[in-house]
């Protein structure tokens, strides 16, 4: 359950690029900067992630920083007093740091550091991997917990609208089609039976009690209307050719 929109991340960073592309850059006769951007990897557990970026003054004359603006109130700069006086051979370092709780995925952060003759902008990269073991527990425990609270950004809002093969990738394809899924979920190409309109319409509405399979039934308390079930079902029809065959309810068979 990826608890975090990873497009407004990218979008976000892109119109800083486009902003910065506009203003006026430090000189790189002025600063030099020892890394513009860093990339981070959370580890467990962690809610907040350290930055430092290190700046030497390579000109002959004095740079004069009035301020630094990050991108977020999430994301905070540490710097000694402004405006900072940066004498000509002297070194200093610009410290962020980010609160990155209840975020999921990559995010991009940026902070500005604006001085009289332009900006320069720093970049803040952070992959933070998702607490599976918590995620499995959560949706055992609750199979319609997928399309609850910050989960249903990932397993409800993109499929707002779609039917067909592009429904499929957005509430099927984003676990069952997934490089690191979990083990009982299976791949739809390699089931070892046969399949058919009723098989499909059973598991996409009814899902299956006990197991990571939710309802997707509006009226089982899942996100799909019937006109989108229904596109579904002839989507996995065609795409996934197995014999047809009358199958009992996925509430009392097996997957």
């Amino acid at each position: 359950m990826n608890l975090m929109n990873p497009l407004r991340s990218v979008s976000f960073l892109a119109l800083a690029v486009i902003l910065h592309a506009t203003t006026p850059t430090l000189s790189a006769q002025a600063l030099k900067w020892h890394a513009t951007s860093q990339t981070r990897l959370a580890a467990p557990g962690e809610t907040n992630l350290h930055f430092a970026f290190s700046l030497t003054n390579i000109s002959a004359g004095e740079v004069i920083i009035t301020g630094v603006r990050p991108s977020c109130g999430c994301t905070t700069a540490k710097l000694p007093p402004l405006p900072w006086h940066l004498a000509p051979g002297k070194d200093g370092q610009i410290e962020a740091n980010v609160d990155i709780r209840g975020k999921r995925g990559m995010i991009s952060k940026v902070v500005f550091v604006d001085s009289p003759s332009g900006t320069n902008m720093l970049t803040l990269v952070i992959h933070i991997p998702e607490d599976r073991a918590r995620n499995m527990e959560l949706a055992l425990a609750d199979r319609q917990a997928v399309f609850k609270g910050e989960c249903a950004n990932c397993h409800v809002l993109p499929a707002v609208g779609r039917t067909g093969a592009a429904l499929y990738v957005a509430a099927c394809g984003v676990c069952h089609e997934s490089d690191h899924r979990a083990t009982m979920v299976p791949s739809l190409v390699a089931l070892a039976k046969p399949t058919g309109r009723d098989y499909w319409d059973q598991w996409i509405r009814k899902g299956k009690e006990g197991s990571l399979m939710p309802a997707f039934a509006k009226d089982q308390g899942g996100p799909l209307t019937e006109e989108q079930i229904q596109s579904l079902v002839n989507h996995l029809v065609t795409t996934f050719t197995n014999a047809p065959v009358k199958v009992p309810s996925p509430q009392a068979g097996t997957r």
